[in-house]
C-alpha cells in the first residue's frame, strides 16, 4: 500500500513513517522543512494546510493518509489550533473528494477533558482548552466526511507519550534540560496522578499497524491500557539516566484540568495487531 504520513517529520511522525518504511511499504512524507531522518520515504514539500482540489493527485494518489500534521501541538492554549481547523477540514475534505478511501488522523486524550478512569470510544468529551477542543471538533468532521464520501475512518487516540526526549516537550524533556543547567532541584505537583504513558517509538508502531489494517476502525486508543503514577515515571527516568536533579513533590498545585487517573482501554489496537497478522499470514 502507498501511505501519505502528514507531519512526517515531527516527534510523532517520524516514528510512524520509519515503521512503515521499514516495513517496505511505500510511503510519501509530507513536510514542510527539513528531510533529515526519513531515509526510504518520497517527499512531498508542501504545505498541506493550503491544500486545494489536486492535492489527492498532488501526494501521488495514496491508499492511506496518515494525518499527523498539527502547529503548536505541545502549546494547548495556543490561538493555532481554533485558527488550522478549516483548512484541516479542507485538506481531509480534498483528499476524500479525490478518491481517498482511508484515512487515520491522530488524536489525544485532552479531547476527554476531565474525567477518572479507563478511556475507551464511547467515553464523553469534554475537552477544556482549545488544543482538545480542536482534535475532538476535527475527529467529528472527520468522521462525518469519511460517511459522506464512503472511506475507512480511524481516530488513533494518544495518551502520555515519552521518549526521544530531546524533541518532546514532555515533563522528562524538562528534566534533562534543568540538569543540564545545573539545578539541583525539580519542582512538581504530588506526583500522584495515574497516567498511560507509552514510548514514542512504540506508539509509531501502534499507529503503523492501525492504518495497515480495515477492520478496526473509528477511535483506536494507541496506548499502554496501564496506569502509572508521575512519581514512578520520573524516579525511573532520573535513575536511568543518572540523573543528579532532586525533584520536589508538592511544590504545584494540581490544575484544575489535570486528571487525577486518565487511561486508555487498548482492546481496539490489540485488535488491529491481530487484524493486521490475519492479514499477513492470508498475503
Amino acid at each position: 500500500m502507498k501511505f501519505l504520513v502528514t507531519g512526517a517529520n515531527g516527534y510523532v511522525g517520524r516514528y510512524v513513517t520509519k515503521a512503515l518504511v521499514r516495513r517496505g511499504e511505500e510511503v510519501v512524507a509530507a513536510i514542510r522543512s527539513r528531510t533529515d531522518g526519513l531515509e526510504g520515504a518520497t517527499i512531498y514539500s508542501g504545505d498541506i494546510l493550503q491544500s486545494t482540489s489536486d492535492i489527492f493527485d498532488e501526494t501521488g494518489r495514496p491508499d492511506v493518509v496518515i494525518h499527523l500534521a498539527w502547529e503548536d501541538g505541545f502549546i494547548h492554549q495556543s490561538p493555532k489550533h481554533l485558527e488550522n481547523l478549516t483548512a484541516h477540514t479542507s485538506f481531509i475534505e480534498n483528499m476524500l473528494k479525490g478518491g481517498l478511501k482511508q484515512i487515520l488522523s491522530v488524536g489525544t486524550s485532552h479531547e476527554i477533558g476531565f474525567h477518572t478512569g479507563p478511556v475507551d470510544e464511547n467515553t464523553p468529551t469534554r475537552p477544556l482548552h482549545p488544543y482538545g477542543v480542536a482534535k475532538n471538533h476535527l475527529r467529528q468532521v472527520q468522521s462525518l466526511l469519511c460517511q459522506q464520501y464512503q472511506a475507512v475512518d480511524q481516530w488513533a487516540r494518544c495518551f502520555y507519550i515519552w521518549g526521544d526526549d530531546a524533541r518532546n516537550n514532555s515533563i522528562f524533556t524538562k528534566l534533562l534540560k534543568a540538569e543540564e543547567e545545573g539545578k539541583a532541584e525539580f519542582p512538581l505537583n504530588s506526583g500522584e496522578l495515574l497516567y498511560d504513558f507509552v514510548h514514542v517509538a512504540e506508539l509509531g508502531e501502534m499507529i503503523a499497524d492501525a492504518a495497515s489494517q480495515k477492520d478496526v476502525t473509528g477511535i483506536i486508543n494507541c496506548c499502554s491500557g496501564d496506569p502509572v503514577s508521575l512519581k514512578t515515571m520520573v524516579l525511573n527516568f532520573i535513575e536511568t539516566h543518572g540523573l543528579k536533579i532532586k525533584p520536589v513533590w508538592g511544590a504545584f498545585p494540581l490544575r484544575p484540568y489535570d486528571s487525577r487517573a486518565i487511561w486508555g482501554d487498548n482492546k481496539k489496537i490489540i485488535l488491529s495487531r491481530k487484524s493486521l497478522e490475519t492479514l499477513k499470514v492470508a498475503a
